[in-house]
């Protein structure tokens, strides 16, 4: 049998520079693990070296397994000082770009991009951001284990080394950083005469490029707009992403090579693998050192903070509820997640309506054993993301025993099956009469969950690994049949 070679150099990159992993991160990591163990030897890995894009480095598994643990241990994270200066919480809150920039530097560049445009920006302000970065490096640089120091050697043993010709190279993750991918690809199909498959999650970027980075939009568009034509075979995390790449390729002139395949998407990871018995016990303390809120006393909100994933819904549905219904009605709305980009106004709105009195909390950077903790304690859970190319937190929800109340676009129907209810995530008024609804019939809410709990399925991330290891095999052998045939 040939060998799959799994591209997870990002992978590596976020985990040697971030404390916790991103949700595509995550997929890439349970879906390679369940390929290693499904495959064994059969099932390798590689990371880009420094020598360019011809440079692919062989990966032992066990060492990526091992950092991933590091990482999303309760020790990973280097310890938030306990006291920061004004400025540098405010750019913390900010936020920066959803690939690992800097939020204090993002900040800093916005001020100066300000002083560029004339505007008047305080000289102190800036003063102070550059003190916070100075502060905060020099502490990041005395923490134990630091992002900078879990860095994995590269192996001296190349791909090219070892490769054979039939064997496939399959990208699970998001190396659009690379502008010159498609010269890895061409060098792989054409000199090591490999096969080059590809996993996409979604076309956010282009699909809803006022949702996302600049930078992001023109290395998005730009890598896939080479890259997809190459691809001997194409993969998507749904029906929805799946449907959506075909259409994109039309509309681009991409020819493809076959239909993009649809694979099952594991249910979750992180906390929703943990067994409940070892998350008993006292609600611990986030990063703000207050305690987790009370079982049963809030509705969760689990995603990273920024404009897609539709954050400013929930907060005027939340205004709304707190003026119709009595004050005892209404739990805590819980965000939960680490900050993105482009909600800096929305920090801002929320900071001056001082949270709706408490009524809106954001637990920021939770572990997962708080993660674990906040979905098992919910009365239920929301996601009114505006695009996604699944919908993760709606099965990890799931998987909980919580319902979850979603939007009803894109992939995430999907996910949430006949389980979850949704709504328009365009409009104020269907996502309140939704919550509503649930928040004032507590009988009808506790049938749910019951419902959930007895009737939701998980799906293994073996099941996507199984799709993806079948699908190739079934591919090299369509191609090892046609060499022997020869041609007509």
């Amino acid at each position: 049998m040939s060998t799959i070679w799994v591209e997870i150099d990002d992978l590596l990159h976020y985990l040697t520079h971030h404390n916790r992993p991103s949700g595509i991160q995550r997929v890439v990591f349970e879906l390679s693990r369940a390929m290693h163990r499904l495959g064994a030897e059969r099932v390798r890995f590689v990371r880009r070296g420094g020598g360019g894009p011809r440079d692919l480095a062989v990966v032992d598994w066990d060492e990526v397994e091992a950092l991933f643990d590091a990482v999303t241990g309760e020790k990973a994270a280097p310890p938030r000082p306990a006291h920061e200066p004004p400025a540098a919480m405010t750019a913390r809150r900010a936020g920066g770009s959803a690939n690992g920039d800097d939020p204090l530097r993002a900040m800093l560049r916005a001020q100066g991009r300000a002083l560029g445009a004339a505007a008047r920006v305080p000289t102190g302000t800036l003063r102070h951001l550059h003190q916070a970065i100075r502060t905060r490096d020099e502490r990041r640089a005395r923490a134990e284990p630091a992002a900078s120091r879990r860095e994995l050697p590269i192996s001296p043993l190349r791909l090219h080394h070892t490769a054979r010709p039939g064997d496939t190279f399959l990208v699970v993750g998001s190396p659009w950083h690379h502008g010159d991918y498609n010269v890895t690809v061409r060098w792989l199909r054409d000199e090591l005469r490999m096969v080059f498959a590809l996993l996409m999650y979604d076309l956010v970027p282009v699909r809803h490029p006022e949702w996302c980075d600049r930078g992001i939009i023109l290395t998005f568009s730009a890598w896939h707009r080479s890259v997809l034509p190459l691809a001997d075979r194409i993969f998507a995390i749904s029906h929805a992403t799946a449907r959506d790449v075909e259409a994109y390729a039309r509309e681009q002139g991409l020819a493809l090579a076959g239909a993009v395949e649809p694979i099952p998407l594991g249910t979750g990871f992180g906390p929703a693998e943990k067994d409940e018995a070892a998350d008993e016990g006292a609600a611990e303390d986030p990063d703000d050192g207050a305690p987790l809120p009370a079982p049963g006393s809030y509705v969760l909100f689990v995603s990273t903070l920024e404009a897609r994933k539709n954050h400013a819904l929930l907060f005027r549905v939340w205004r709304r509820l707190a003026a119709e219904m009595p004050a005892e009605q209404l739990p805590t709305l819980v965000f939960a997640g680490r900050v993105g980009w482009l909600v800096s106004d929305l920090l801002q709105q929320l900071e001056n309506a001082a949270w709706l009195g408490g009524r809106i909390r954001f637990v920021r950077d939770p572990t997962d054993r708080q993660l674990a903790q906040l979905y098992r304690g919910c009365l239920f859970t929301l996601f009114p993301s505006y695009f996604e190319g699944w919908g993760l937190p709606v099965t990890e929800s799931l998987m909980f025993g919580r319902p979850c109340i979603a939007s009803n676009t894109t992939s995430i129907p999907e996910a949430g099956g006949t389980l979850s209810r949704y709504f328009d995530p365009y409009s104020v008024a269907d996502a309140a009469a939704c919550i509503r609804a649930v928040l004032e019939d507590r009988d009808a809410l506790a049938r749910w969950q019951a419902e959930v709990a007895t009737q939701f399925v998980p799906v293994p991330w073996t099941a996507g690994a199984t799709a993806l290891i079948t699908s190739l095999d079934r591919y090299a052998g369509e191609l090892a049949a046609a060499e022997q045939t020869g041609p007509a």
